[in-house]
């Protein structure tokens, strides 16, 4: 019935269309699936656990050796016709979230960051406390806009005084009635959706399930196929705090040759953020390259490597420079000896925030790339890519 709509608007204004074949349907059908359960999923920085729950169930006999570290990574291998090089494939599993700091008297709740945001997105946001008890779900209040006086109304309200309503009455309630207590995750309560038949998706923490199912998709692909090299996978934790700390202990495990890491890519195709200066990331441009950002320059001649095959498969790709971003690949390339890697990004609208919006294709496109790099990275390509002398 969506299909139907769409394709009658579509004509409407003059556009063609191609309706997916019955394998390309069932292909989207289950990405779909996988993606709106894990970015239903809660798990802000360090209760990465119902995420890897869903990442251990989905891994289990795609690859060998699933076992998890000290800092709560999901560690896993998947052998090929050759023991190297060792190709990473890697995304993180946290999200942006915060954790109880403080119960008032009268039972409101204030709450402490956990990852980067703007303030001005979390008034007035409907969030989900995850506790021993269960669930419990809070509104991060203002005051009406009728007592607002003068200058007041131009004033932001700043983090440290955004508090959760949870309709509790007193502290003694909140506590011994809800189960809230400090050092408690909270996530913002948002549900997976269609935005309208578009082929866009609306959801909170495509940074970075979409990532996490990428690599699922790809380690599905590659059951009956033969790969030159060994596939290692890594599901990281506290990527969205300072240090990206589970990475940075991941290179002791799987001891990579070359890092592909996947995560969001900024997009910069909607109002208030139309500045290629800023961000270059569009819907429906394909997979981004990250070229440069905030932690990391990635290796020339991989980044050369990898557009090499995507335009030899008609894979389209775009590149992204964005100064305000840190991720994981950067603390693997400074692992051992130095380790030739990239960050791989799918555009996402307003990350960071209670709720973005991803296309399919760009995942679709994603999981294509990954999978003709992995087919194609040979021990003399990955030297080659290494060699800084050739």
């Amino acid at each position: 019935m969506v299909w139907r709509l769409f394709s009658i608007l579509a004509v409407s204004l003059g556009l063609s269309v191609v309706k997916p074949s019955p394998i390309e349907a069932q292909s989207s059908k289950s990405s779909l699936a996988l993606l709106e359960e894990l970015t239903n999923a809660h798990g802000p920085s360090g209760f990465e656990g119902p995420v890897r729950k869903i990442m251990r169930r989905e891994w289990a006999g795609l690859v060998s050796n699933l076992e998890t570290d000290g800092m709560g990574n999901l560690l896993g291998t998947l052998k090929g016709t050759a023991e190297g090089p060792r190709v990473l494939l890697m995304a993180h599993m946290d999200e942006v979230g915060f954790i109880v700091r403080f119960i008032d008297d009268d039972g409101f709740i204030y709450f402490n960051p956990v990852g980067g945001y703007f303030d001005q997105s979390i008034l007035t946001q409907q969030m989900k406390i995850m506790t021993p008890k269960g669930p419990v779900i809070g509104y991060t209040g203002m005051k009406s806009g009728h007592s607002f006086q003068g200058d007041e109304r131009n004033q932001m309200v700043e983090l440290r005084d955004v508090f959760l309503d949870i309709g509790a009455r007193s502290r003694l309630e909140a506590e011994d009635i809800f189960g809230i207590r400090p050092g408690l995750p909270i996530t913002y309560d948002a549900d997976f959706r269609d935005l309208n038949g578009t082929g866009r998706y609306l959801a909170k923490a495509w940074d970075d399930r979409a990532g996490l199912a990428a690599i699922t998709e790809v380690l599905q692909r590659l059951q009956d196929r033969s790969h030159p090299n060994t596939v290692v996978v890594a599901a990281t934790t506290q990527e969205e705090i300072s240090g990206r700390r589970g990475a940075s202990v991941v290179y002791e495990s799987l001891k990579p040759d070359i890092v592909l890491n996947l995560e969001i890519g900024v997009a910069s195709d909607f109002p208030l953020l139309t500045s290629p200066k800023e961000a270059q990331g569009q819907l429906g441009g394909g997979p981004s390259l990250f070229v440069f950002d905030g932690s990391m320059l990635p290796n020339q001649k991989l980044i050369e490597w990898i557009m090499e095959v995507a335009d030899r498969n008609g894979i389209d790709y775009q590149f992204e420079s964005v100064s305000g971003y840190g991720e994981d690949a950067s603390v693997l390339q400074r692992s051992g000896r130095g380790i030739p890697a990239i960050n791989l990004g799918i555009t996402t609208r307003y990350a960071h925030s209670q709720l973005g919006v991803v296309e399919l294709t760009d995942y679709e496109k994603m999981v294509d790339l990954l999978h003709v790099l992995v087919m194609g990275l040979t021990e003399e390509q990955a030297a080659a890519i290494r060699d800084f002398d050739s």
